[in-house]
C-alpha cells in the first residue's frame, strides 16, 4: 500500500484552494497507520516537550554513526520498553540533529500527537479501508512497513512489553523483528537494528523503596515518573547506543540457515536486550552497595577469616581484638561513593579546567575502545602519575563520556580532612605507602580489593606508586598489581582488562615542589593548610592537557600468549608474570605519550651545556629531533602540525617564564651576523630537564647508539661494538628508563639504518658490518648523545663520592647529602658541566646500581637501623665502571 501523493497546485482562486485542501484531507486512504508521525506534529508537542527534549545530551559520535548508517541503508531503532515519550523524544531530537529520525513505530498509537489534518486523514483512510475490505487496516499484512522502509524512512520498535508479547505469542507473523527479516530478504540495502536508550547516569542501588512501588522501577519507570524525569532531570539524561545489528549480514551468515525466521527473530531480541543491558552497565556501573554492605562482604571473606583465626592462634590474642583491628583498617581504606557529590565534582571541575587550561585533548577513539571492551571484564585503568590532578582529569573525562567512574587507589597521604572525605565520596579508597610488618592490614586491603572486583567495580591505580618528580615514568611498583592479579586467580572476575593511560601537560602545577625535592629537600606532607595555596594556582594558566589510551590488555589473553594455566601457576611464577605485565603497561604508556612543543624546545635547549645558544642552531636541533620523532611515529601534539608557529609560541613561553632570555634584549645589542641568540638561566636548567624527560623515552635508542659511536677511537666503528655498548648502557641505566621490547640488536640495526639514510654515517663493508662517521654527521650524533650526558655526569658524581666512604660507612640520607655537596662543588669548578646533573633522583638510582654491581657495599635497612653504604674490599668492579664512565663521558 502506498501513501497518497501531494496534489499539484491548481489554478482557480480561493474556491479551488479550499477544494484541494478538502480532497487532500479526505482522500488520504493510504495514511491509515496511526503509528506514523509527520515531521510537523501538533502544537501540544511542539510547545511543551520539545524544549525539554533539547536538554538531553546526545553525544556527537552517536549522531555521526547514525548518519553513516542512514547513508548505507535504513535505521530501525530498538528500545527495551514501550514508551510514547521515548518515541516522541527520538523523533523530535533526531530531526533537529540531522540523524535519521524514527517516523513510525511498530504497535504504538500516536493519535493524540497528530496534527488535526493528519488525524482526519487517518480516520478517513481507516473508514475507506473498512468499507472496501470489511476489516480494519493491518500494516503487517498490507505491506505498509515494507513500503515505508523502501522509502528509507526510519522506524522504532520495542523489545519488552506485555502488548507486544501477547501479539507475538498468538500471531508470530506480526512480530516486528520477524517482519523486518522478511522485508530484508526483499531489499537490496541493509536494515540496521540500533539498540538505544535514554537514561540517567546515576548508578542504581539494591534497596527498593515505596517510590518504586508507586512510580515504577528506575529502569522501567511508570508514565508519571518518566514524565517527571524528563521535566526535572532532562539535563542529566543521556542517549546511548549499543552495537547495532545489520540484518543483511545476519541473513547472509550460513549459521542462521538452519533456523526458522521466528527463531532468528527471538535470538535477535535476546541479543538486543543483552546489548542494551551491557551498555547501561558501562554507564551506571554495577549496583551500588553501601559502605556497611561492603564491610560485611570484605571482613567475612573466608580467606580473611582463616587468616585472622590463624593470627589469633599464633599471637595468642583474642579473635575479637583482631576483628576489631580489621574493622578499623577497613574504615581507613574504604570508599563511600555518592552519585550526588560526583555530579557536584563534575560541575566544579568543569569550571576549574576552563579557568586554568586551554583545553583537554582527548583520545576519542581510545575512549570508544574502552566503551566497547567494558562489558567483557573488569576495567583496570593504569595511568602515569605526573600531578595530583591526574585522577581528577581522568575520572572527569570518563564521566563526561558517560562511562561509570572507577574506584581509585589513592595514597593515604591524601586522606586528611576535608579532602579525604570528599575523595571517598568520589570513589577513592586509600592505601598506605608501605605494608612492612602490617600483615593484617595487607590482608584486609587485599580482601577489600577482591570485593570491589567481584561486585563489578572498575579500578584505577598508579603503577608508579607516587608522582614522578623527574618527568619520565618511574619504574613500576608491583604490590597493588600483584593483589589485583591474585584476585583474578581466585576466580572473582571473568577477565581483567588493563587500560594504560597517558596524562600529560604543557605545564605541571607542582613543578616548583618537584625541583625543590630534586635538589635534596624533603617532600612536604600534604595537609589542609596547603588548600590555601589553591587560590594562587587557579590564577595561572597551564596550557593544554593530553589524555591518551593504549590498546587494552586482556589478562586472559596475556596468560594464553605464554600458554599458562592460571590454576597451575606457582606463587613465584605469578609474581614474575605480574612484573612482566607491569613493564608492558609502562611501555604502552610511553608509546602513546604526546610530544608537546614545549617539551621539544626544552630538549633542544639542553643539548649543550653552554649558557647560550644561537637561534639558528637551536632551530636546526629542533628540526633534527622533529624528523626523528616523525620517523619514530611518535604521537605529536596537534599544534605541532604547524611546526614553525608552535615552536615560536613555545620559545615565547620560555621567555615569559624567564627560562631563556634573548641576548639582544639582555645586552641591547644585535648579533653582527644577523643571528639571534638565547641565554639559558642556569638555575632553571633542572626545570627544562623535567620537560625534556617527558619525551626522553622516544630518544633512548638513538641516544645510546650515538653515545657508542662517539665513544669509539677515530671515525670508524663496527656494528658488533655498538651492540655491545648498547647492551652495557641499557643495563647501566636500567633504573632510569623502561625500554621497548624490540631487543638490543633490532634497535641498533634500526638506528644505524636511520642514521645512514640521513648521511650521518656511511657503510664501509656490509660483510664486516663496519661503518664510517661522516664529518657533517658528527654534530647531529652529538645532539642525540648529549640528551643523556647529564645522566652520565650524575652517575660520575656518585662514583667520585665513593672515596669518602673509605674512613667509615654512611647512612643513605647522609651519603646523599654528601653527594649533593660534592656535585655542587664539581659544578662550580667546571668538572660537572650541567646543573641538571645534580639530581637527587639520579643519585639514588646510581647508588642502587652501584650497590647491585658491587661498586659499593649496600647494607639494607633492618628494623630501625637505616640503609648504609661502604666501600668494597674488591675494587675490580669500581675500576671497570670508572673506565666505562670515562669512555662515554669522553674524558
Amino acid at each position: 500500500m502506498h501513501a497518497s501523493k501531494t496534489l499539484p497546485p491548481q489554478p482557480g482562486g480561493l474556491w479551488n484552494r479550499w477544494k484541494n485542501w478538502f480532497l487532500k484531507i479526505f482522500s488520504g486512504r493510504d495514511y491509515h497507520y496511526y503509528g506514523y508521525l509527520p515531521s510537523r506534529p501538533n502544537f501540544l508537542l511542539r510547545y511543551t516537550l520539545d524544549r525539554f527534549f533539547a536538554r538531553v545530551n546526545v553525544p556527537p559520535r552517536h549522531l555521526e554513526r547514525l548518519r553513516q548508517m542512514g547513508e548505507k541503508g535504513v535505521v530501525v531503532y530498538a528500545l527495551k520498553y514501550r514508551s510514547h515519550l521515548d518515541f516522541l523524544f527520538f523523533n523530535r531530537r533526531y530531526l533537529s540533529s540531522g540523524a535519521p529520525q524514527p517516523e513510525f513505530a511498530f504497535d504504538l498509537n500516536l493519535w493524540m500527537w497528530q496534527p488535526f489534518s493528519h488525524l482526519i486523514q487517518i480516520i478517513s483512510a481507516a473508514i475507506h479501508y473498512f468499507t472496501r475490505k470489511h476489516h480494519w487496516p493491518n500494516p503487517f499484512q498490507d505491506g505498509y512497513f515494507r513500503w515505508v522502509l523502501e522509502q528509507r524512512k526510519s522506524g522504532l520498535l520495542f523489545l519488552v512489553d506485555q502488548v507486544g508479547f501477547r501479539q507475538r505469542f498468538y500471531q508470530p507473523k506480526e512480530d516486528p523483528l520477524r517482519h523486518l527479516l522478511e522485508i530484508q530478504q526483499e531489499l537490496s540495502f541493509p536494515i540496521f537494528l540500533v539498540p538505544q536508550m535514554v537514561m540517567d547516569r546515576d548508578p542504581t542501588r539494591e534497596d527498593k523503596g515505596i517510590i518504586q512501588l508507586f512510580f515504577g522501577d528506575s529502569e522501567n519507570p511508570g508514565r508519571l515518573r518518566k514524565l517527571a524525569l524528563f521535566f526535572f532531570r532532562s539535563k542529566k539524561a543521556v542517549v546511548e547506543l549499543a552495537e547495532p545489528i545489520n540484518l543483511q549480514e545476519l541473513l547472509a551468515d550460513p549459521r542462521n540457515e538452519k533456523y526458522l525466521l521466528e527463531e532468528v527473530a527471538q535470538n535477535i531480541r535476546r541479543e538486543l536486550i543483552n546489548r542494551i543491558d551491557l551498555t547501561r552497565r558501562v554507564i551506571t556501573g554495577p549496583v551500588i552497595k553501601s559502605m556497611e554492605e561492603c564491610m560485611e562482604l570484605t571482613l567475612t571473606d573466608p580467606n580473611l577469616t582463616d587468616f585472622m583465626e590463624h593470627m589469633a592462634e599464633v599471637e595468642n590474642q583474642k579473635i575479637s581484638r583482631i576483628k576489631k583491628k580489621a574493622q578499623s583498617y577497613f574504615l581507613e581504606i574504604a570508599s563511600d561513593y555518592n552519585a550526588m557529590l560526583v555530579h557536584l565534582w563534575d560541575k566544579a571541575l568543569t569550571w576549574v579546567w576552563q579557568n586554568i587550561f586551554e583545553g583537554i585533548s582527548l583520545d576519542e577513539a581510545g575512549m570508544e575502545r574502552i566503551r566497547q571492551v567494558s562489558p567483557q571484564g573488569t576495567l583496570i585503568y593504569v595511568p602515569c602519575h605526573k600531578s595530583h590532578i591526574d585522577y581528577l582529569i581522568l575520572n572527569y573525562m570518563i564521566y563526561q563520556n558517560n562511562i561509570h567512574p572507577p574506584r581509585i587507589a589513592a595514597g593515604k597521604n591524601l586522606a586528611f580532612w576535608p579532602v579525604g572525605a570528599l575523595f571517598r565520596k568520589a570513589g577513592a579508597f586509600f592505601i598506605r605507602r608501605r605494608f612492612h610488618g602490617a600483615k593484617l592490614y595487607a590482608e584486609v586491603f587485599a580482601s577489600y580489593l577482591k570485593t570491589l572486583i567481584k561486585e563489578g567495580y572498575n579500578i584505577e591505580f598508579f603503577i608508579e606508586g607516587g608522582r614522578s618528580r623527574t618527568g619520565k615514568l618511574v619504574l613500576p611498583q608491583l604490590g597493588l598489581l600483584n593483589m589485583i592479579v591474585r584476585a583474578y586467580h581466585e576466580g572473582v572476575a571473568r577477565d581483567l582488562i588493563f587500560v594504560p593511560c597517558f596524562i600529560g601537560y604543557d605545564q605541571v602545577m607542582e613543578e616548583k615542589a618537584y625541583l625543590t625535592e630534586l635538589t635534596g629537600s624533603q617532600k612536604k606532607t600534604e595537609s589542609w593548610l596547603q588548600l590555601f595555596k589553591i587560590r594562587k594556582l587557579l590564577k595561572k594558566r597551564y596550557g593544554r592537557v593530553y589524555l591518551r589510551f593504549s590498546e587494552p590488555i586482556f589478562f586472559s589473553e596475556y596468560l594464553d600468549r605464554y600458554q599458562l594455566n592460571s590454576d597451575q601457576l606457582t606463587e613465584e611464577r605469578r609474581r614474575t608474570i605480574g612484573r612482566d605485565l607491569a613493564f608492558s603497561i609502562i611501555q604502552n604508556i610511553n608509546e602513546v605519550s604526546v610530544v608537546t612543543p614545549f617539551s621539544l624546545v626544552c630538549a633542544a635547549l639542553l643539548t649543550y651545556p653552554r649558557k647560550g645558544v644561537y637561534r639558528r642552531e637551536l632551530l636546526n636541533i629542533i628540526n633534527v629531533f622533529y624528523d626523528y620523532l616523525v620517523e619514530r611515529k611518535a604521537h605529536l601534539a596537534e599544534t605541532l602540525s604547524h611546526l614553525t608557529q608552535a615552536i615560536e609560541e613555545a620559545l615565547t613561553l620560555c621567555e615569559a617564564r624567564k627560562l631563556i632570555t634573548p641576548i639582544e634584549k639582555e645586552e641591547e645589542l644585535a648579533d653582527e651576523l644577523g643571528l639571534g641568540a638565547y641565554s639559558i638561566d642556569e638555575s632553571k636548567r633542572l626545570l627544562l630537564e623535567y620537560y625534556k624527560d617527558n619525551i626522553i623515552h622516544f630518544f633512548i635508542p638513538a641516544s645510546l647508539v650515538a653515545m657508542s659511536i662517539l665513544a669509539t677511537q677515530g671515525f670508524e666503528f663496527t656494528r658488533e661494538q655498538v651492540v655491545a655498548d648498547y647492551r652495557f648502557l641499557k643495563d647501566f641505566f636500567k633504573y632510569e628508563f623502561v625500554y621497548d621490547d624490540q631487543g638490543s640488536e633490532a634497535n641498533v640495526d634500526r638506528m644505524l639504518d636511520y642514521f645512514c639514510t640521513r648521511g650521518v654515517i656511511g657503510v664501509i663493508s656490509r660483510e664486516a658490518d663496519s661503518y664510517l662517521l661522516s664529518a657533517s654527521g658528527l654534530k647531529e650524533l652529538s645532539y642525540f648523545a648529549n640528551l643523556l650526558h647529564n645522566y652520565l655526569e650524575s652517575y660520575w658524581v656518585a662514583f667520585r663520592s665513593i672515596k669518602y666512604l673509605k674512613k667509615r660507612p654512611r647512612n643513605e640520607r647522609d651519603f646523599l647529602k654528601r653527594i649533593q655537596s660534592i656535585g655542587a662543588k664539581l659544578h662550580k669548578v667546571g668538572e660537572v658541566e650541567r646543573a641538571e646533573a645534580l639530581s637527587d633522583a639520579n643519585f639514588r638510582n646510581a647508588l642502587k646500581l652501584f650497590g647491585e654491581k658491587g661498586v659499593i657495599v649496600k647494607k639494607a635497612k633492618v628494623g630501625k637501623q637505616p640503609t648504609t653504604f661502604s666501600r668494597p674490599e674488591d675494587e675490580d668492579a669500581r675500576e671497570f665502571y670508572g673506565q666505562q664512565l670515562a669512555r662515554f663521558l669522553r674524558r
